[in-house]
Parts: structure tokens; C-alpha cells; sequence
């Protein structure tokens, strides 16, 4: 019998990676995601709304999490051709509002329940544009702004074509 094994790894930033939904022409809610290329900054904050108090009892304080205000920040050089960029860069230059889009994160180093190779856990939520700055550097265009979240997160599994540059969002793991 083969012995499992319990040796720690080390998870690469490239173990997690994003999916963007571009918008269909009809406004059809994306089933399919484009994998986010040509970021120079994807991190999350997760901002916890938190509840403290002091207790009579006790000299320390206590807190307790009540919430999270969890938004991203990005940057990314402007490559033409890139559906996703090009979405992101007409809601900074067209200077939109109320534009919300669906974003499928992926850990590549989380089966889950999952039996099938091209399936990992992933998190799907809807999240708001908020464009900050366009034009910084020298070498390449450059866009900078966050993602404000719009919606909970939804736990499931994602099917990651062969070449990985694309996903599909599942509830649950195919059998």
C-alpha cells in the first residue's frame, strides 16, 4: 500500500489564478472565463468589519470578525488585443458607471473532492470596477484600480481548459 505523502510544499503565486468574465454583446451573463493576463498586481484585501469590546473581567480586549469589506487591486499594461484589458480600459476611459463584472478565482494546488485532472476548487463573485489611475510609466500604458465586491463568494469547482487559458464554473465536481 502506498504511503501518503504528508511532506509540506510551498504554493507559487501562479498556484492561484483568475478568470474574468467578459461581457457578451447581448448582455448575456458569461459562462465561460478568460484566464486575467498581463497583471503586475492582483491582491486581494479582505478589510474585516470587527466587533470589540472590553470585558470587566479581563485586561485584554476582545474581537470578533462581523463582516469583510473585501476588494482587490490591480494594475495592469495595456496589451492590445486582450479582450479583458480592453473591457477594464473602456470602463476607466469611457469613464462608466455601475459596471460589474463575474471573476473566477482557482487554486491550482486544491483538488477538493474533485476526481477529474482538468478540475480545481475555485470561488466565483460578481465585482464592481472602480478605475483609479491610466497613463502611469514610461515603458507601457499602465491602468491601476480595484475590484469592490458586489456579491458573496460562491465555493465550487472549475473545469480549466486543456491549455488553461480558459474555465468554466461548476457547483460541483463532475463524477
Amino acid at each position: 500500500m502506498a504511503e501518503k505523502n504528508n511532506k509540506t510544499k510551498l504554493v507559487k503565486r501562479t498556484g492561484r489564478v483568475s478568470f474574468y468574465g467578459v461581457p457578451a454583446s447581448d448582455g448575456a451573463e458569461p459562462t465561460e472565463f478568460t484566464r486575467m493576463e498581463k497583471f503586475t498586481t492582483l491582491s486581494e484585501s479582505k478589510n474585516p468589519t470587527t466587533y470589540e469590546r472590553q470585558y470587566v473581567d479581563k485586561d485584554s480586549s476582545d474581537s470578533d470578525v462581523t463582516g469583510y469589506g473585501t476588494s482587490w487591486s490591480y494594475n495592469f499594461d495595456m496589451h492590445e488585443n486582450n479582450p479583458i484589458l480592453m473591457d477594464i480600459a473602456s470602463v476607466h476611459d469611457d469613464e462608466l458607471t455601475g459596471e460589474t463584472r463575474s471573476i473566477v478565482v482557482v487554486d491550482f494546488f486544491d483538488k477538493g473532492e474533485a476526481t477529474k485532472d482538468d478540475e480545481f476548487v475555485a470561488r466565483k463573485r460578481e465585482f464592481s470596477i472602480l478605475p483609479d489611475a491610466s497613463g502611469d510609466g514610461t515603458d507601457a500604458l499602465q491602468y491601476s484600480g480595484s475590484f469592490g465586491v458586489k456579491s458573496e463568494p460562491v465555493k465550487g469547482y472549475a473545469k480549466v481548459a486543456a491549455d488553461g487559458k480558459s474555465c468554466t464554473f461548476l457547483e460541483t465536481p463532475t463524477v
